[in-house]
């Protein structure tokens, strides 16, 4: 699927490559508008976006229209919703975004020339979106202490690239088939930047970030936070059995006497103990 009109973009203009933003949903209505809009207000223009819905029941369908979003319905979790939409794209460059995720504005543009300079791979640095309740200035706290650490490596840091060069990512999306069964890919929500970092890496080192990229809406509320990361855990589908090395990665967060060290080691156990319990029930 991917080649055609991405070549004919490419021979008019090689300066301005096609991006394709894959965007997985689940009644994602209170914030899909927020990430499309700022699509729409990138300073680069040549982006195709295409919404893989998980079947949602509110308005998240007619949002993706609204934004004249390419729409592919599937049952599959996020890592299969990752991969479908890969397997539509057809851009030379492609970034894997979420649907409570916003872009700053020359985001895209930043990025592309980035790739175009020979990067392979490219976080994107966050922060919180307008934080207000407790849990999500620990979440903007912890964003901000964990981008100053800059640890890249995918299995002794934290940040994960979400912005690939095409080749690159479908490499990594062959591997992860050839590894994972059919039934874990398909259901799999936990973990699935985590594991397309980690196989990215052993096809390319040439990685950057994109500084000051994406304000992320976070949760609002502990409760949140527990449900989420509880859910995590439940639908980790035995991954670490095929990849054991993501089960050996340390604490993410450098311990220390700092209020942000303190701050992320506390989200991080919060959300341990939450996905850990999933694990439990799973067992």
């Amino acid at each position: 699927m991917h080649g055609g009109n991405n070549k004919y973009v490419n021979s008019v203009n090689p300066e301005c490559p096609l991006v394709s933003i894959v965007i997985p949903t689940y009644n994602s209505e209170k914030t899909l508008s927020l990430t499309l809009e700022s699509i729409k207000r990138q300073t680069y223009k040549n982006i195709e976006v295409i919404i893989v819905d998980n079947y949602s029941t509110d308005g998240t369908v007619k949002i993706a229209e609204k934004y004249n979003a390419r729409v592919i319905q599937t049952s599959g979790g996020l890592l299969w919703a990752r991969y479908l939409g890969h397997l539509h794209a057809k851009g030379e460059v492609e970034l894997l975004l979420d649907s409570d995720q916003i872009l700053e504005h020359t985001a895209i543009e930043r990025g592309v020339k980035m790739v175009r300079r020979g990067y392979d791979a490219l976080i994107l640095e966050e922060t919180s979106y307008k934080p207000r309740t407790l849990v999500q200035w620990l979440f903007y706290i912890d964003r901000r202490h964990v981008f100053r650490i800059k640890d890249l490596h995918p299995l002794h840091g934290v940040l994960l690239a979400r912005m690939y060069r095409y080749e690159i990512l479908n490499k990594t999306f062959k591997r992860i088939r050839e590894k994972l069964p059919l039934e874990i890919m398909l259901k799999l929500v936990s973990q699935d930047h985590a594991l397309i970092y980690l196989e990215a890496w052993t096809y390319s080192e040439k990685l950057g970030i994109i500084s000051n990229a994406i304000y992320h809406v976070e949760p609002e509320s502990l409760k949140q936070v527990v449900r989420k990361f509880y859910r995590y855990g439940i639908t980790e589908m035995n991954l670490t059995q095929y990849y054991p090395e993501l089960s050996k990665k340390k604490i993410p967060r450098k311990p220390g006497l700092h209020p942000d060290s303190l701050a992320s080691i506390m989200l991080w156990t919060i959300k341990a103990i939450a996905y850990t319990l999933g694990r439990i029930k799973t067992l």
